[in-house]
């Protein structure tokens, strides 16, 4: 199914008997008649074009689009013999015009040469492998744009385009290929193993395309294992299993230390092991690779409230207050803050706020109770 809406006008022209030749095995039939891509009004007939000024590449211009949107078009099979009896290398030509296309980024014109070619032989593999091509380029222009839903139909119909490369016969090495990147692009490893196993075998010249693809797989690989360790880790933790998910970070940070979130979950973890110091370095790292603010820095202020650093504490919170104003649970921390820091009455004031901002919050009514029965005890 095509992906672009086409945006033209054909005329037909009627043949008079003494134009009818045979070009090469095809001859031309007077009776059907000719298109060509209207570049003028239809107002009046003799506003239409002369077949004695029109040429044959004009003519066969506005045949390649019927080629393209209208391949149930009554005399589609006698205009494709038609084109190539008069360009017997079209299909050379119009590839090589159609991958020009491609990456200059122009997908529109580029799909509508690849569909010609697709009219002209339906079975060609690397015409199939092209279109597949084509529409993973362009899903992933859309989907770097914020146009998710478009991104992925073209998607689908690269998958449908790849599908129909791989089943022709003789098999295309390069469709294994590229079907095998494809899929690993989908995260869906096995596939894409399975197709690169294939291309190993009918392309064993190409070294160069070898090397990459097992150097893509090593790397699917290595970054399955990666992500499995992380999954694991995070598993562990919420299981109170802390010490077994930190064994998985730091393997997982030996190879990825630039992750702020693997950094994030080891402090979590050593947070909930009271581990305050190694916790608050490791928060501290997730900070400085580019971290969610708010969660570090509150998650920073815990563990310095409880190393008693109360004033590093506070200058935490108060950053993460400025990136999120109605956050409870930064606001109720400071509540406890206060607490700790002999404030009472101030620590009334947060947890009341919080109350405002969220009236179902679990906490602030138990710190509210518990601070107005202290007071009352005092006095």
């Amino acid at each position: 199914m095509p992906v672009h809406q086409p945006n033209y006008k054909l005329y037909y022209l009627q043949v008079p008997p003494e134009l009818a030749r045979d070009l090469g095995s095809f001859q031309i039939d007077p009776a059907i008649p000719l298109p060509v891509e209207g570049r003028w009004s239809a107002g009046r007939a003799d506003e239409l074009p002369n077949l004695d000024n029109l040429s044959w590449e004009q003519i066969v211009a506005a045949m390649l689009k019927i080629m393209a949107w209208e391949r149930d078009h009554t005399d589609f099979a006698y205009y494709r013999d038609f084109i190539l009896a008069v360009r017997p290398d079209v299909w050379q030509e119009l590839s090589a015009t159609g991958i020009v296309k491609a990456q200059t980024k122009d997908f529109a014109l580029a799909e509508e040469i690849f569909l010609a070619l697709e009219g002209l032989d339906p079975t060609h593999p690397r015409t199939l492998l092209n279109l597949a091509l084509l529409y993973d380029d362009e899903a992933e222009s859309l989907s770097q744009r914020g146009k998710s839903a478009d991104a992925e139909e073209l998607l689908t119909q690269a998958q449908k385009k790849f599908s129909q490369a791989l089943v022709t016969t003789p098999p295309l090495a390069d469709a294994y290929f590229y079907a095998g990147f494809f899929h690993l692009k989908q995260k869906n490893l096995e596939r894409a193993r399975g197709l690169f196993d294939a291309f190993f075998e009918l392309g064993k010249a190409d070294t160069v395309k070898i090397e990459a693809a097992r150097k893509a797989l090593s790397e699917a690989d290595r970054q399955q294992r990666l992500d499995g360790l992380f999954k694991e880790a995070y598993d562990f933790i919420l299981l109170g299993k802390e010490e077994e998910g930190i064994v998985r970070l730091e393997e997982f940070l030996k190879e990825h230390p630039q992750v702020w979130n693997g950094w994030f979950l080891l402090g979590w973890a050593r947070r909930r092991l009271s581990q305050w110091q190694p916790a608050l370095d490791a928060f501290q790292e997730a900070l400085d690779k580019g971290g969610d603010q708010v969660d570090t820095y509150n998650e920073m202020a815990i563990c310095a409230m409880e190393l008693g650093e109360l004033n590093q504490a506070r200058r935490l919170l108060e950053r993460a207050l400025r990136n999120d104003g109605e956050n409870t649970k930064i606001i109720s921390n400071l509540g406890v803050l206060a607490l700790k820091a002999g404030k009472p009455q101030e620590a009334l004031g947060f947890f009341e706020a919080v109350l405002e901002y969220d009236p179902d919050d679990p906490v602030a009514p138990k710190m509210i109770s518990q601070i107005q029965k202290t007071q009352k005890e005092d006095t």
